[in-house]
C-alpha cells in the first residue's frame, strides 16, 4: 500500500543495544544485518551506536559490511552516533572519534559505513545557543529535549540552527512516558519552529495500547507519525491532535494508493512525503520484528513481499 510505504519508509532507527532488548553489540549488529536482508528492509533507517562504543561496533560489524560500495550505494551501513550532552566536556572527544571514524573509511574507498547523524541532549535553551555550533554542519544533528517541563523555549532555540528536536516517548517505567497532551505540545512546537522531529522509545506497535510490562499506556507509531503529519500541515492542533495521539483503534488508520485517512482527516501522498522530508523523520526502536509483525497482522504488508 503506497500510503503506508510513504508514511513509514526509512522510519525505524534500529536501537537493539538499548532497553528493553538490551542486546550485546555483537547481537545488535547481527540483527541489523539480518533485517537489512529482508524484503521489509524498506522500513529501516540507521543503526544507533554510542560514540564511545565505535571501536566495539567496528569489531563486530566490519565482517558484515558490504565488501565494496559506490557513492550513495544503498548497501552502505548508515549510522546515528549518540554523543555526550551539550554541557559534557566529553562531547568534543566524541565528535573527534566520529570524525576519525568517517575519515578512515572514506580514505579506504568504497565507504561501506558512514556516520550520518549525531544525537545529543540539552537541559536548557542557553546550553543550545552556546554549544550547538560545536556540531559540524556535515552531520544531521538532533537534540533530545525533556518533555517534563515546557519544551517550547528549548525547541524555539533550535530555530537558529539546522538541527532537529527529539523526544523520548517511553522507557522502562510509567513515569518515563509523556501524556498525549505533553506529546502534542512538543509536536506543535516543533512544527511551528519548522524543526525536524523524531521520537524514541516505546513505539513498538501501531496504536496506543496498555503495556502490562511497564504498567501504563504507550503510544503507537501510527499515532506519532500521522499526528505529526497532520500538525505539520496545520490540520490538527490542541485537543484534536491529542485525540490522534490517544487513538487505540489501529484500524482507524486506513491506507490507500492515494494516501491515508484517519476518521475525518485525509492526507495525500504528496502531503505525507512533504511531512516526512521536512518534519517527522524517524523513531528509535530496539525491535524491528514487532512493528513488522503487527503490520503483517493488520494485513498492511505480507511478510516476504517487497513494498510497493
Amino acid at each position: 500500500m503506497i500510503g503506508l510505504t510513504r508514511l513509514l519508509e526509512s522510519s525505524i532507527d534500529y536501537a537493539g543495544l538499548f532497553p528493553p532488548a538490551s542486546y550485546s553489540m555483537e547481537k545488535t549488529v547481527e540483527m541489523f544485518a539480518k533485517h537489512r536482508e529482508t524484503p521489509e528492509r524498506w522500513l529501516l533507517s540507521r543503526i544507533v551506536i554510542p560514540a564511545k562504543r565505535l571501536s566495539e561496533f567496528e569489531k563486530f560489524a566490519a565482517p558484515l559490511w558490504p565488501k565494496s560500495t559506490a557513492d550513495n550505494n544503498a548497501e552502505m551501513w548508515r549510522v546515528t552516533a549518540l554523543v555526550s550532552s551539550l554541557d559534557d566536556p566529553e562531547l568534543e572527544r566524541d565528535l573527534e572519534q566520529i570524525d576519525e571514524f568517517n575519515t578512515f573509511y572514506k580514505k579506504k574507498g568504497g565507504t561501506p559505513v558512514h556516520i550520518e547523524a549525531i544525537e545529543t541532549k540539552a537541559t536548557d535553551s542557553e546550553m543550545i545557543s552556546e554549544l550547538m555550533e560545536l556540531i559540524p554542519d556535515e552531520y544531521e544533528a538532533w537534540v533530545e529535549i525533556p518533555w517534563e517541563k515546557d519544551p517550547r523555549g528549548m525547541i524555539t532555540a533550535l530555530g537558529g540552527f539546522d538541527v532537529g528536536a527529539k523526544i523520548r516517548t517511553g522507557g522502562m517505567t510509567a513515569s518515563a512516558h509523556p501524556t498525549p497532551e505533553a506529546l502534542a505540545v512538543f509536536i506543535e512546537a516543533a512544527a511551528a519552529t519548522k524543526a525536524l522531529f523524531k521520537a524514541t522509545a516505546g513505539l513498538h506497535h501501531p496504536a496506543r495500547h496498555m503495556s502490562t510490562s511497564v504498567g501504563c499506556e504507550q503510544f503507537g507509531f501510527f499515532n506519532v507519525f500521522v499526528g505529526a503529519c497532520l500538525a505539520f500541515h496545520d490540520l490538527a492542533k490542541g485537543e484534536k491532535l491529542v485525540k490522534v495521539l490517544s487513538e487505540s483503534d489501529e484500524k482507524q488508520f486506513v491506507f490507500s494508493a492515494e494516501g491515508l485517512k484517519y476518521k475525518d482527516y485525509r492526507l495525500t501522498l504528496k502531503q505525507i512525503m512533504e511531512a516526512r522530508k521536512k518534519f517527522i523523520r524517524s523513531f528509535g526502536s530496539c525491535s524491528f520484528d514487532e512493528p513488522v509483525a503487527d503490520l503483517n497482522r493488520l494485513g498492511l504488508i505480507r511478510l516476504g513481499e517487497t513494498a510497493s
